[in-house]
């Protein structure tokens, strides 16, 4: 390869996205779980309700302020809604960046949300969900 190739090489290389691979679902009680993608250790955070939906939530990888984390979503069979979004920090999301999830299977949706940098004080997990029923909005605790 050229010298001049290098940078190009390079470049395409950081453009790259997630390429997760399904993971596995995590054992309950928080336990560490393999995750497929090499992002960190699956966490189960637990189960939350957003407006009908119960949702299992996977906190991926380490969490730290000013950077991002992954969250896996998973819905009951056939409940998973048209649009998933979610955030780090308070229910009004001031300064907080709401990130749209992915669908990786029947069942799962991945994301990655920033955590602010400072953390503001009493910061959760929000996920807002829009369906055909409209739009409904939940918080979990993370793992820090």
């Amino acid at each position: 390869m050229k010298l001049r190739s290098l940078p190009l090489f390079l470049s395409a290389l950081l453009v790259v996205g997630c390429s997760k691979a399904p993971t596995t679902t995590p054992p309950a009680g928080g336990t560490p779980a393999p995750a497929g993608g090499g992002h960190g250790a699956l966490v189960s955070l637990g189960s939350m309700k957003v407006g009908d939906l119960t949702i299992a939530v996977a906190q991926e990888g380490a969490f730290e302020a000013g950077h991002e984390v992954g969250f896996d979503l998973t819905f009951e069979k056939d409940k998973m809604p048209a649009t998933v979004r979610a955030w780090v920090g308070v229910e009004a999301g001031t300064g907080s960046v709401k990130k749209k999830f992915g669908k990786e299977n029947e069942t799962t949706m991945h994301g990655h949300v920033e955590v602010p940098k400072p953390l503001p004080e009493g910061s959760l997990l929000w996920v807002e969900t829009e369906s055909a029923d409209g739009t409904a909005k939940a918080s979990i605790a993370f793992r820090k």
